[in-house]
């Protein structure tokens, strides 16, 4: 039996752009499958003047290492989601050039991959996932997404993905990142944080010691929400393992999950990166891990210059990434700033951040948190106060 016996027809025969299509199709033995049909129907054309030049789609970044059931939850997501989705599949590792290394082309032609699953959902594997792909994705297929799930290789580092669409000015118009997903493997994540083999590429610019950290600490570090799955096949202390995920990442909600079984409300529509964000930090858990941690402290802006020194000491930690003078390293970042007159919202995502200005906070203090490797809270709080003259706690 052939390897394409199973595939079903490409396309009709009667799109308008039939010779575009066929240069662009490729067949993708992984999405093979999923065994779906008339791969090119949701490939049709939208005119300009039936679309919203205001309107931006949603990403979703789901992460988790190989196994961890990242597929089976986004097969649920498309099930009971009540979304028309786009899914894009990062199948390759270095995403610190993401731009650059995933770009597979045959003479000037960039190969790509549309599957129609069914349920309104689209899916397609894109080799170029760079922001001329997704722009591509937008401007074709406009009214048939309203929500991009894009689930990483197992072995990437997601914050190079999600800065992408953060802040890449080619993206503003039409895309916004929501927030990550990370899943984790119950029964096998304390192997994935001592699993070295696929751990994280240095971006460019940034001398990160990685000694110790795994592609497990990143992926749980940069995570907005973390699905712990397959509890029901736990045979270890269940608060064991949560105490180790919250050491490295206390400010992200944890879920646990049975074959991605999840409310999506949970996990879409997070606003993660908008102006608007709850930073309720647990308790740090009893497991001690110093590779990856996360530290936070409360404190009061009574002057407008002693915003413009918390501005310097931020610089200072993201852009230098010294805190007294020792080297850290801050993967991401995330406060509420409120000063006499206006409030600030913090977003971070390693040397890159941004202070949005904010309408409203349920808080009383300001506050500051900080994920990443070597952060010492009571050298954050000196360090803190010597650039502010600000006592925080």
């Amino acid at each position: 039996m052939s390897d394409f016996d199973d595939i079903p027809d490409l396309v009709t025969g009667e799109e308008a752009d039939l010779q575009e299509t066929l240069d662009k199709i490729e067949v993708d033995s992984s999405l093979r499958k999923q065994k779906v049909r008339n791969i090119n129907k949701a490939l049709e054309s939208t005119t300009n003047r039936d679309r919203n030049p205001d309107r931006k789609i949603p990403i979703t970044i789901i992460t988790g290492y190989l196994g961890s059931g990242k597929s089976t939850l986004l097969d649920h997501i498309a099930k009971k989601g009540g979304k028309k989705l786009a899914v894009i599949l990062n199948e390759f590792g270095d995403s610190s050039e993401i731009e650059k290394s995933l770009t597979v082309t045959s003479g000037d032609k960039t190969y790509e991959d549309w599957l129609d699953l069914g349920n309104g959902c689209l899916c397609c594997s894109v080799k170029d996932i760079g922001v001329k792909a997704i722009e591509d994705l937008i401007e074709r297929s406009a009214d048939n997404i309203d929500y991009i799930l894009l689930e990483t290789s197992g072995i990437a580092d997601p914050a190079p993905i999600a800065r992408m669409f953060w802040l890449d000015d080619g993206l503003k118009s039409n895309v916004y990142i929501d927030g990550v997903v990370t899943v984790l493997d119950s029964e096998h994540i304390e192997t994935c944080l001592t699993d070295f083999g696929g751990h994280w590429h240095k971006e460019n610019g940034l001398e990160f010691n990685e000694e110790g950290v795994t592609t497990a600490h990143l992926q749980i570090a940069l995570a907005d929400v973390i699905l712990l799955n397959k509890t029901d096949k736990l045979s270890k202390d269940k608060e064991q393992l949560l105490s180790r995920v919250k050491e490295i990442n206390s400010i992200a909600p944890i879920f646990d999950t049975k074959f991605g079984d999840i409310n999506i409300n949970k996990i879409l529509d997070l606003h993660a990166f908008e102006q608007n964000i709850k930073l309720n930090t647990e308790d740090r858990g009893s497991f001690h891990d110093s590779r990856i941690s996360t530290i936070s402290f409360d404190f009061d802006l009574t002057a407008p210059s002693q915003f413009e020194n918390l501005d310097k000491f931020l610089q200072n930690v993201l852009w230098e990434s010294k805190v007294l003078g020792k080297d850290v390293e801050v993967h991401r970042s995330k406060g509420v700033i409120i000063d006499t007159e206006k409030t600030y919202v913090l977003q971070g995502v390693r040397d890159t951040y941004d202070l949005i200005e904010s309408p409203s906070t349920e808080l009383k203090r300001s506050k500051l948190v900080f994920i990443g490797k070597n952060l010492v809270k009571d050298d954050f709080l000196i360090d803190f106060e010597n650039f502010t003259g600000i006592k925080p706690n």
